[in-house]
């Protein structure tokens, strides 16, 4: 395929259609397990409605908003993204919001409390071991962040899916550090992603914009041939309402990022299940270890 098709073919019927995906269920929730062909992850249920409502993150808090909605889903913290982005030591950029913002977006930077700034755009953000922290404080040591440092690859992504999959009772959730520049477009279409799953080879729409942000993995579409992965985002214009389908090689190499920072899987697990989980992530050849993603934490950066 030669990414051609009409954008209003979206993929939207692939994840949503059956599902009462968008609409949600009479309780406003999605059910877990394998519904119109997506694998959903454990605990893709209890996000679902908590993301809908939560809309789009504010500018440069994508790890916090991350944690804020997944605090809420489990019902151990009910703090906002700039909160939270407080214990997590996060840094705003002084500048224009055109150079941090997807195009389409508009910028949101209605901050419920004053953050510190840079004018070095490259150290703003969130430094992974401040998102670690932020939430076993905000959460009062119910729940923790493990993280996976590898050299990334598909087949190590499709694992990780697997371990989830296969451990239902952790209820993991896989946030990703990624540089977005090596994603796939996020208006693939239903037939490019048909043809995909089939085993054709297709030219995928350019990544949409290029930065260092946190996604959470949502589930895996099988096809007959070949599986993309179900991506959950922090601009609800992406995809199917923040959704997206992305190949395990492209995750992989957004990990791997490739820009001179490192990237990773942050697990969010309960914390009593943390020595048991760490086991079995170093079992498959992963190190339990924070990265440096380029944001230097405040002590760091006075230092």
């Amino acid at each position: 395929m030669t990414g051609d098709q009409p954008s209003t073919a979206n993929i939207a019927p692939l994840i949503s259609d059956g599902l009462r995906f968008d609409g949600l269920m009479s309780d406003g929730q999605m059910s877990d397990g394998q519904m119109s062909g997506v694998r959903w992850l454990p605990g893709a249920a209890k996000i679902s409605l908590v993301h809908q409502l939560a809309g789009q993150q504010p500018d440069n808090l994508c790890g916090p908003y991350w944690l804020a909605i997944l605090l809420q889903a489990w019902n151990a913290a009910h703090l906002d993204a700039a909160h939270l982005g407080q214990l997590a030591q996060s840094v705003l950029p002084i500048g224009d919001p055109e150079q941090w913002v997807p195009p389409g977006a508009k910028s949101r930077q209605d901050y419920s409390v004053p953050l510190p700034e840079t004018a070095h755009l490259a150290e703003a953000g969130t430094a992974v071991s401040g998102l670690m922290a932020a939430t076993i404080a905000a959460s009062q040591n119910q729940f923790t962040l493990v993280p996976l440092a590898a050299q990334w690859s598909a087949e190590a992504v499709d694992r990780l899916l697997q371990l989830c999959l296969e451990h239902p009772t952790w209820e993991a959730v896989p946030v990703c550090n990624i540089r977005t520049g090596h994603l796939w477009g996020t208006s693939l279409t239903q037939q490019q992603a048909i043809d995909y799953l089939e085993g054709t080879d297709i030219t995928p729409p350019a990544a949409d914009w290029d930065v260092g942000h946190f996604v959470t993995i949502a589930g895996m579409l099988p096809g007959a041939a070949r599986s993309l992965i179900v991506v959950r985002d922090t601009y609800p214009q992406f995809g199917c309402q923040g959704y997206h389908l992305q190949p395990a090689a492209t995750i992989a190499a957004a990990m791997n990022r490739g820009d001179g920072n490192a990237g990773g899987v942050l697990l969010f697990v309960a914390a009593s299940l943390q020595s048991e989980i760490e086991q079995q992530c170093q079992d498959l050849g992963w190190t339990i270890a924070a990265w440096d993603n380029g944001t230097p934490l405040r002590d760091e950066r006075q230092g």
